[in-house]
């Protein structure tokens, strides 16, 4: 990522922004469509990783209603992540910062739902039919999410920490 910035300032010289948005054409519609997809990312993401909370409330629920009529339990289960996604808009409206709220979730769970759970479970099941080779990368591949996910929750926490301490000066 580094040596891609750095090529790239290279290539384009000082009149690069800092900003890759801010270096599309205004008039395109692909640099309108580009930025709303900059835009957008981030909130389908956290939508995402709010899915496997949503569906074990909804898990939940079914489970104690036993019904079997289709269209009550789609209709609970637009309730259950609408109310989610509105407790979110709730607290990034009503708390400040919420951004490193978001990073610090994004560095823990993002890493663990996306690298270090799948590689581990892959582990469990089928250890004894691996090769040395294979497990070696894997337990390779956790200490490396574990790695990143440790220093990206860091890292969020600190910017928290420094936001709040700019303000409270």
């Amino acid at each position: 990522m580094v040596g891609l910035g750095i090529a790239g300032a290279y290539m384009f010289g000082n009149g690069t922004s800092s900003q890759v948005t801010l270096n599309m054409p205004a008039h395109l519609v692909t640099s309108k469509i580009i930025l709303w997809m900059t835009v957008l990312t981030p909130m389908l993401k956290f939508a995402l990783q709010l899915s496997p909370i949503t569906t074990a409330l909804e898990f939940q629920l079914y489970q104690r209603w036993k019904t079997s009529k289709t269209s009550m339990l789609y209709a609970v289960s637009t309730l259950i992540r609408s109310l989610a996604l509105a407790l979110i808009v709730v607290l990034a409206m009503v708390f400040p910062y919420f951004e490193y709220i978001v990073a610090f979730v994004g560095s823990s769970m993002t890493i663990s739902i996306c690298m270090i759970f799948p590689c581990t479970f892959y582990l469990k099941f089928y250890w004894g039919q691996l090769k040395m080779r294979s497990a070696i990368m894997i337990i390779l591949l956790v200490v490396a999410g574990i790695i990143v996910g440790v220093c990206g929750t860091i890292i969020s926490v600190q910017g928290l920490i420094a936001k709040r301490s700019d303000t409270s000066n």
